[in-house]
């Protein structure tokens, strides 16, 4: 569909409110997170005398830990913003309006990539979406159903996960009791003998752990924000080892990571941290990242 070439300005408000703090809250703790809004730590406000949302489309059902781009729609010609929310969450986004779509020139438009917390509880939520002007005036409320369904988990019989809920480009690296570390320019168990130690055992096992993909690579968006290393089969008794490397926050202000490690069907270890600008600094290769986890495998 083509758009008009018109550009709408985010209301002066919101602007306003970011400079009330020395720094702006990221909503960390909130269940939904929108790519590129700012996040308001209360309730919305309850007057609805602002422009309408016209339409809104939005995925009716979503994992939690996933981002996808899933809400979509038009509001009134005043409308300068959108505030999109869940009615039991601890705040609620405001991403302003795009352009109008050339069939309808006066009616702004959004278009928003959603991301779920990877807590977020299993069950039913309420979407809620106002359209704002640019003096902060909301409108009605225009709710839509969204059924959280549990984080996916690759199958295997020992999974180490690390995700985070932002465009930033985060690895995982982990340890092995023999020394080896499996990590993105590295992402298996299995080491190719060298061509000195003659003929390789077309019989020989050729399994063990490995990442199942370097998320977000380059800043590229790929909308997992999860990375895994994953053993099918009975891993290595030991310790392992499991830290985070922050290859770049892709310009997000910071990065906030989950670290879980899941022995068949049970959770062994778990780990929380944000990565920041400092973290980026540091060398981006084995033995790189900060430390997430020590755990013992029997």
């Amino acid at each position: 569909m083509r758009r008009l070439a018109v550009a709408l300005v985010a209301p002066a408000w919101i602007a306003l409110a970011a400079c009330e703090g020395t720094r702006a809250d990221e909503g960390r703790d909130a269940t939904l997170r929108v790519d590129g809004a700012q996040f308001f730590r209360r309730a919305m406000p309850e007057e609805d005398d602002g422009p309408a949302v016209l339409s809104a489309t939005v995925v009716s059902r979503a994992r939690a830990g996933v981002v996808e781009r899933a809400c979509a729609g038009e509001l009134e010609r005043a409308a300068t913003a959108i505030a999109i929310g869940l009615s039991s969450d601890v705040g609620y986004w405001v991403l302003p309006a795009g352009i109008p779509l050339a069939s309808a020139p006066s009616s702004p438009t959004f278009d928003a990539v959603l991301g779920l917390s990877g807590s977020a509880r299993p069950g039913r939520y309420d979407v809620v979406l106002r359209a704002v002007d640019a003096t902060g005036r909301f409108g009605p409320a225009t709710t839509r159903p969204l059924e959280v369904v549990p984080a996916a988990r690759p199958a295997g019989r020992f999974v180490i996960s690390l995700s985070w809920q932002n465009e930033a480009d985060l690895d995982l690296h982990v340890v092995l009791p023999s020394g080896l570390e499996i990590f993105k320019r590295n992402r298996t168990e299995y080491q190719r003998p060298p061509p000195s130690a003659g003929p390789v055992d077309p019989n020989a096992p050729t399994d063990g752990g490995f990442l199942d993909r370097d998320s977000n690579a380059m800043c590229v968006q790929d909308g997992a924000r999860a990375e895994n290393v994953v053993w099918t089969e009975p891993p290595p008794p030991g310790r392992y080892v499991v830290r985070v490397d922050t290859f770049s926050l892709c310009g997000a202000p910071s990065a906030p990571w989950r670290v879980e490690a899941v022995l068949d069907g049970t959770r062994i270890g778990a780990a929380e941290g944000t990565s920041t600008e400092i973290d980026a600094r540091f060398e981006h290769n084995r033995g790189g990242g900060v430390l997430a986890l020590e755990l013992d495998v029997p």
